[in-house]
């Protein structure tokens, strides 16, 4: 599978099954704080709504937790962490014909900068992730 966009290709592991054990370790953590945690503004909108319903209901120790969820989403938002994105790196096997192995954290926000200044969108993300999430 490849993703071509104007200065870059990418090729993508066909399958999750594919992945290295580690990055598929890293993989699942990502798309489960996603699920989760969150960071974007959508994210926050839920939570803001969870803790009313829970206060609404005086099930105040669940709007407690929900508050600290509040606040790692703000915290993701204001540092620019999307977890969404960080999946999607994983799953990238090739950049330009380059094998990627280096999955840390930096060097998978450097290929987000990198293919977002191509032109990759957060469809692309949103779709690549949930299409091999699913195999």
């Amino acid at each position: 599978m490849e993703l071509a966009l104007e200065n870059n290709k990418v090729e993508f592991f066909s399958s999750i099954k594919e992945l290295p054990f580690t990055r598929f370790n890293d993989f699942n953590r990502f798309v489960m704080m996603d699920a989760e945690i969150g960071g974007t503004i959508q994210d926050f909108d839920k939570v803001v709504i969870r803790i009313n319903e829970f206060l609404v209901k005086d099930l105040k120790e669940e709007a407690t937790k929900e508050l600290l969820n509040l606040r790692l989403i703000v915290n993701n938002i204001l540092n620019g962490t999307n977890y969404r994105g960080l999946a999607f790196a994983c799953l990238i096997k090739k950049m330009n014909g380059k094998e990627v192995h280096d999955v840390s954290l930096d060097n998978l926000n450097k290929i987000l900068t990198t293919l977002s200044g191509s032109g990759m969108t957060i469809g692309n993300v949103t779709d690549k992730v949930d299409e091999l999430k699913k195999k």
